[in-house]
């Protein structure tokens, strides 16, 4: 035998000398076929309608095609959209921070200059000179006019006071 390989096999199980490793020499250089196996399929048994949806949902209609592509388009689209809302209302929170600081140093600045022209106002001054360049002086008790309110912030005068 020419183009054969001679191959030394081992096989093991309960023939003669069982318990010992038999050897047998197999003659060529391919390995013989096994008997196919057949694979049942594991699961229901599907009714001829079932069958056919499943065959129709495996198909790809241009249409149906269409339609999904539109719908990847429009989601896409949309997902756009809440991302450039999402960034505009981040950087329109960002820029209030801002003014709110600025708002409140300016009414800081605000408060520290009110209280340095009410520190620079002398009311011993005031009422020095009111009373010796102008004559003015403190009323009488007749010029004095009492008047009850109703708890408002504020009092109307309809007439005028003699």
């Amino acid at each position: 035998m020419a183009g054969t390989v001679k191959r030394r096999v081992k096989e093991y199980g309960r023939a003669a000398g069982a318990g010992r490793g038999n050897e047998r020499y197999v003659y060529g250089n391919a390995v013989r076929a096994l008997d196919p196996v057949s694979v049942e399929k594991t699961g229901p048994k599907l009714s001829h309608v079932a069958r056919r949806n499943r065959e129709k949902a495996a198909r790809m209609n241009p249409a149906w095609v269409l339609f999904l592509t539109g719908a990847m388009v429009a989601t896409g689209a949309a997902l756009i959209l809440y991302l450039r809302l999402q960034s505009d209302i981040t950087n329109r929170v960002k820029s209030i921070a801002v003014l709110e600081a600025q708002y409140n140093t300016l009414r800081a600045e605000n408060d520290d200059t009110e209280s340095r022209i009410k520190g620079a106002v002398d009311l011993e001054e005031i009422k020095l000179k009111a009373m010796t360049e102008l004559g003015m002086q403190y009323a009488n008790e007749n010029q004095i006019v009492s008047y009850e309110t109703d708890d408002d912030d504020y009092v109307r005068q309809y007439i005028d006071i003699k």
